[in-house]
């Protein structure tokens, strides 16, 4: 039996972890939001596209009639 030995953390470490915990989140952080920001162009872009796309279609189905015009 080991007598004398504690086994756990002491503060020193807890603090060490914590920091580079810390510094990984800051380094982190601005790489997901620049991820999350095309994500949001991407899909901004593909739903441009299919609205493109219907409108086109509408006009085909309708004999070249685009919608709201006076003819």
């Amino acid at each position: 039996m080991l007598m004398g030995k504690k086994y756990g953390f002491t503060l020193i470490e807890l603090l060490v972890v914590i920091a580079i915990i810390a510094i990984l989140m800051g380094i982190l952080m601005p790489v997901l939001s620049k991820a999350r920001k095309q994500v949001w162009s991407t899909r901004c872009q593909n739903n441009l596209r299919q609205i493109g796309f219907a409108g086109e279609m509408f006009v085909q189905e309708n004999d070249y009639h685009i919608p709201g015009r006076d003819q």
